[in-house]
């Protein structure tokens, strides 16, 4: 499969960031193919991998002997870094990606904590410059409950193309969110617990474990790790995180570290993370998972996968920019999953952007709609009957929500597409609905299971629950899905 070196999830070889080289990282595994004779062995929801150089899947021009010949074989005082007992002689090549892989399945032991190198390394990392040029008038170091700054990007647009605008945007979004104040005093906090619930209901509902193996998630564009609650909700044993933004990836990596169970017991602690995790930076659009995972995680494709379930949340309209990274991402989720193995999200509603297409004046010069909260504002004329079916990729729009997104484009998801192409790959929809509809349906078996503060913040002014007025719209502009693999 070819490359696409103007995806948004493409930044290119880069060196190995100060935050991988931490001792507190190195218990996942091997962080750069240049170490030898190494022994390396939250923030609760209210919301590198070096890629190869060639496009057949082989990393390395030198011969795979000498590449991992450095790991040696597994001793009798080692423990396996994946920690499998069951562990099977390694596959040379794996090809249910589609294309031929080499990977090291090699052993190596836990490095002890060195304190004054952490040390160090965090202080380089501190040094680290990052585009971020919005909030001119933030000056409270430890700001009081009722401080709240609302998100602004600041983009500097000029000379930047669509992939640079949305990689900047999550950059920022990123470091600012942690200035911005208490985040209960979001002008829009009521619509954000509101799609944290459609989340908690939606992975709580459609998640299961295939077999008697562990119960394994595959966390699609997974963020800051915003649903890292919503794994341990669902009683997960193991957890793959990969997104673009090593920032983000940082941030995921920091809250479960933060909380996760520290001691190995057999009773699972409600106010910890008890699942082992796996974080990478890689592009899901244009890169095969082996691709992105095994550099870090040697044996990962071999001890971890096929999982049970792939979650998409929020990022999948980002891969109707062309045919191609739709399909890489769809190849990649279908081959990740086990048989009767879900892929569940929520995305954009094609229906909804429809009705609102046909409300717009033909004759107008822009293209838009929306109200106090959230702004869609197409590049170019759409067709005015809103049925993208004969050209569903690349159809572009500026999206805005208040004090989340700020003016980012987007790409319409025409869901019959979705649906086809994943057909294509062994998965066949099991569940499509908006919003409302699906939290109307499924909150009375939910709501005694939720947290009772989230349930009660979404109370309505009527004294039912949900969401009312510009937010009942904001919400009612995405949908929720769910494939299962045949």
């Amino acid at each position: 499969m070819s490359r696409n070196t103007e995806s948004i999830y493409t930044e290119g070889k880069k060196e190995l960031p100060a935050w991988m080289k931490t001792d507190k990282y190195a218990k996942y595994g091997s962080r750069s193919n240049n170490e030898k004779g190494s022994d390396k062995i939250t923030d609760h929801d209210g919301e590198i991998a070096e890629t190869s150089d060639q496009d057949n899947g082989d990393r390395t021009s030198e011969p795979v002997v000498d590449k991992y010949a450095k790991y040696g074989v597994a001793q009798d005082n080692r423990m396996d870094r994946l920690r499998r007992p069951d562990r099977k002689r390694p596959r040379e090549n794996d090809d249910r990606y589609g294309e031929r892989t080499q990977s090291s399945w090699g052993v190596r032991e836990r490095e002890k904590k060195d304190i004054e190198e952490t040390e160090e390394v965090e202080s380089e990392q501190q040094e680290e410059t990052i585009e971020v040029s919005a909030y001119s008038n933030i000056n409270a170091t430890n700001p009081s409950n009722t401080y709240y700054q609302t998100f602004q990007s600041n983009i500097k647009r000029d000379g930047k193309d669509l992939n640079s605008i949305i990689r900047t945007h999550y950059n920022q979004r990123t470091y600012q969110s942690k200035h911005q104040g208490h985040r209960a005093n979001s002008p829009i906090i009521k619509l954000r617990n509101f799609n944290n619930i459609i989340k908690y209901i939606l992975i709580g509902e459609y998640s299961k474990k295939v077999d008697n193996a562990p119960f394994r998630l595959l966390d699609l564009c997974c963020g800051k790790g915003g649903d890292l609650n919503k794994m341990e909700f669902i009683k997960l044993d193991e957890y793959v995180g990969i997104d673009i933004s090593d920032g983000s990836i940082r941030e995921a990596f920091s809250r479960y570290n933060k909380n996760k169970k520290r001691f190995i017991t057999n009773h699972r602690d409600s106010n910890k993370f008890n699942f082992e995790a796996f974080f990478a930076t890689g592009d899901l659009f244009t890169q095969l998972v082996p691709e992105i995972l095994e550099p870090s995680f040697p044996g990962i494709m071999e001890n971890v996968f096929p999982i049970d379930v792939a979650s998409c949340q929020f990022s999948l309209h980002y891969a109707f920019a062309n045919e191609s990274k739709l399909r890489c991402l769809i190849n990649n989720v279908s081959k990740s999953l086990k048989s009767g193995g879900r892929f569940l999200g929520t995305c954009p509603s094609s229906d909804f952007i429809k009705t609102k297409i046909k409300s717009i004046n033909p004759d107008s010069d822009e293209y838009s709609f929306g109200n106090e909260l959230y702004q869609v504002k197409f590049h170019k004329k759409p067709p005015m009957d809103g049925d993208f079916t004969d050209q569903p990729f690349g159809n572009c729009y500026d999206y805005s929500l208040k004090d989340a997104i700020d003016n980012v484009p987007e790409y319409v998801v025409p869901f019959e597409t979705l649906r086809k192409i994943c057909e294509e790959h062994q998965m066949v929809l099991k569940v499509k609905k908006n919003f409302i509809e699906f939290f109307n349906q499924e909150i009375p078996k939910y709501f005694k299971k939720l947290n009772n503060h989230l349930i009660q913040s979404i109370r309505r002014t009527d004294g039912k629950y949900g969401v009312e007025g510009n937010e009942k719209e904001a919400v009612e502009f995405y949908l929720v899905f769910v494939f299962e693999k045949l």
